[in-house]
């Protein structure tokens, strides 16, 4: 074989070539002239500077040679010692379920055994007493105490997990081998062997059991979590007082005095964090604690299958105008449930929906799925006795009578009529007739063209941004997107009421003539990154004599201004409504963009982008991205085409404002009542 000398020829001369080892931060190739063109010569001085690198290597090796393990290293031989002990403390499980109060105190005193010598140095001469306290406390008996001695002296002792065995551990991890790195490495399996011993105990558990083989998924972080949050549902000793003592109806694995109220918070978090969801304004927590309420707040333990027909009934039994309030704080939910309140059906227009009712059961559902593994864990330790879903009633939709109406063109055409886009006065009178009339720019004056000629819904519109906005390009657009504006936390982009919302919208030519590229960079320029700041800001929600408005968004633009719009409107031409006297709202909108857009030759792909719709059949959802295949240009083109061939125009006796004309911020959309009119008393009447 070919001995390597490290020496290399460049021209006459002969050069030491050689590179650091492979594990160095910088290894690359050092070379040094040995100044003779003797090939023993060369040999000779080669011999010497080999002999001189590898003492260097070997310094600064040592040197740089890090005492300390990474998180991920001491991750690992945490879970080498849990594996080996649980194999150990396990071996009996799947051939003969253990029973007895034995074990879990043979558990218990390893793992303190185990913790003892973890905090001892390995070459500890003997163990003292000063040992033992700083593990065990005033609750251990002295049966317990005698129990750990023994196990100390017979089984567990401080050089049972020795040298060779962490040296070798570490070797297979790839991990430096020193002084430091070997206590860390001792202390990490020790710890692996403590938890061990801890998860041994619940390889009874109903949730282990319900594997077919508790032994192996106790190595299950997320079953051993689950087991553990159950039996922690458990009251060590539960108060004795007249009022603890409910009845249990024994489906579940564990009684409990904790009421659904007084875990409803965390319950609230969990489904939130577990589904991704965004904050919903309370709806999920009306829903949490109407059940609560409805059901007599009773102990988690003491609910049953029986309690989820029950609340559908009185749910629905109760009006749609009812003011809930908080539970055991405010409005109806302030006092406990009474079933005399609500004993006679409420009026057809004041009845809950079906829709409503299933909604709340879905929510239901949701918080069904986590309390199935803890508070509401089955006795048999799998499945969900309480089964929302099942409870869902059917919807039945009737052509003939809609559950919303869109609006028309002519209806359309008045309320384009009216002031605000025509002309008219201030701040509080924008409907009202005006000797020097002028022309307003806010979102009372954008959304609703928004609605008509983009189908927006009314958040969708309300939190559009100025980054949202593309007019230097061959299709001008915006994104329905999620952002900072419609954020429920602060920190993090919401919006989007699901994915399918996400949409880019070619601008309808009405919207450009109407000059809406202008009023967005008047707003920027103003330093907003909203295009309806007056929606948001805490300065602009105050309104007249003092009177506040509600708190942001969409909401805030109905109470101070769409509400007034529609009524207005109503007064000229009664708004179209269905048969149980509902009128169309700003939502009919989308239903009347739907509607105009359901051409024979409009495909439904193309409908659906536009209103932000999931696409139905695995063609269009999993396989139509005619907007990547053929760029965004064409596809936006395409579907601008589209809507000004089945759009009606109903602005055309809009006119367009010579300059963008703002209010102060604080009196942006407040429209007022029309002439004669008092909306606020008398909506649509």
């Amino acid at each position: 074989m070919r001995r390597q000398t490290y020496l290399i020829r460049k021209g006459a001369r002969y050069h030491f070539r050689r590179r650091l080892a492979s594990d160095y931060k910088y290894s690359h190739h050092i070379t040094v002239s040995l100044n003779t063109a003797e090939p023993s010569e060369a040999r000779r001085l080669a011999s010497r500077l080999a002999v001189r690198w590898d003492e260097m290597e070997m310094y600064v090796a040592k040197d740089l040679e890090r005492g300390t393990l990474t998180r991920e290293e001491q991750r690992a031989l945490f879970r080498q010692g849990l594996e080996d002990e649980l194999l150990l403390a396990t071996r009996e499980a799947p051939l003969q379920p253990r029973t007895g109060s034995a074990h879990p105190l043979t558990h218990k005193i390893l793992a303190a055994a185990y913790e003892v010598i973890r905090r001892m140095p390995p070459d500890t001469p003997a163990l003292t007493l000063q040992h033992l306290e700083a593990v065990v406390d005033d609750s251990w008996s002295d049966e317990e105490r005698a129990l750990l001695v023994k196990a100390l002296t017979i089984c567990v002792t401080p050089k049972m997990v020795g040298r060779g065995t962490m040296s070798a551990a570490l070797k297979r991890i790839g991990a430096p081998v020193n002084e430091g790195t070997l206590n860390e490495a001792r202390s990490s399996m020790l710890l692996g062997r403590i938890e061990a011993q801890r998860r041994a105990s619940l390889v009874d558990h109903p949730i282990l059991l319900a594997t077919g083989d508790p032994a192996y998924y106790l190595l299950d972080d997320d079953l051993v979590r689950e087991a553990r949050k159950s039996l922690g549902a458990q009251p060590a000793a539960l108060p004795q007082s007249p009022e603890s003592q409910l009845p249990v109806n024994g489906f579940f694995f564990a009684a409990t005095s904790i009421r659904f109220s007084e875990q409803l918070s965390e319950l609230h978090d969990q489904m939130f964090e577990k589904n991704g969801w965004q904050l919903d304004d309370g709806k999920t927590r009306l829903a949490l604690e109407g059940f609560a309420w409805i059901t007599g707040d009773k102990p988690m333990s003491s609910y049953g299958p029986s309690d989820i027909p029950t609340y559908v009934q009185h749910l629905a039994k109760i009006p749609t105008d009812f003011k809930w309030g908080r539970l055991g704080k405010s409005g109806g939910m302030a006092k406990p449930f009474d079933e005399a309140m609500f004993a006679k059906k409420p009026p057809k227009d004041r009845t809950r929906s079906a829709r409503t009712i299933n909604s709340q059961l879905s929510k239901l559902a949701t918080a069904s799925e986590i309390l199935k593994k803890t508070f509401w864990l089955p006795k048999s330790g799998h499945g969900n006795l309480m089964d929302f879903l099942d409870a869902r009633m059917k919807v039945d939709d009737d052509p003939a009578n809609p559950k919303r109406v869109p609006w028309t063109p002519k209806h359309l055409r008045v309320m384009y009529s009216l002031n605000i886009w025509q002309g008219g006065g201030g701040a509080n009178h924008r409907l009202k007739a005006s000797t020097s009339p002028m022309i307003y720019q806010d979102a009372a004056y954008w959304i609703p063209l928004f609605g008509t000629y983009a189908g927006l819904a009314r958040e969708e519109a309300s939190g559009l941004e100025g980054v949202d906005f593309v007019f230097d390009c061959a299709i001008p657009y915006f994104l329905i997107q999620a952002n900072m504006t419609r954020s429920k936390d602060g920190e993090t982009k919401a919006g989007l009421k699901r994915p399918s919302r996400h949409r880019a919208m070619p601008i309808h030519p009405e919207l450009k003539r109407l000059g809406l590229d202008k009023f967005v960079a008047a707003i920027m320029a103003e330093g907003h990154q909203m295009i309806f700041p007056e929606l948001y800001l805490d300065e602009a929600k105050a309104g007249k004599e003092g009177a506040t408005s509600p708190a942001r968004g969409g909401r805030r633009f109905y109470a101070t201004a769409w509400c007034f719009i529609m009524d207005a409107t109503h007064a000229i031409e009664p708004l179209p409504e269905t048969q149980h006297g509902k009128k169309a709202d700003f939502h009919s909108q989308r239903t009347y963009n739907n509607s105009v857009l359901a051409s024979p030759e409009v495909s439904e792909t193309l409908i659906a982008d536009h209103m932000g719709h999931s696409r139905r059949g695995t063609g269009p959802s999993s396989y139509n991205r005619r907007a990547l295949t053929l760029g965004q240009e064409k596809e936006l083109s395409e579907r601008l085409k589209v809507m000004v061939e089945q759009m009606p125009i109903v602005t055309d006796h809009v006119p367009c404002a010579d300059a963008v004309n703002l209010l102060h911020i604080a009196k942006r959309s407040r429209v007022g009542s029309a002439e004669g009119r008092n909306a606020k008393k008398n909506f649509c009447a």
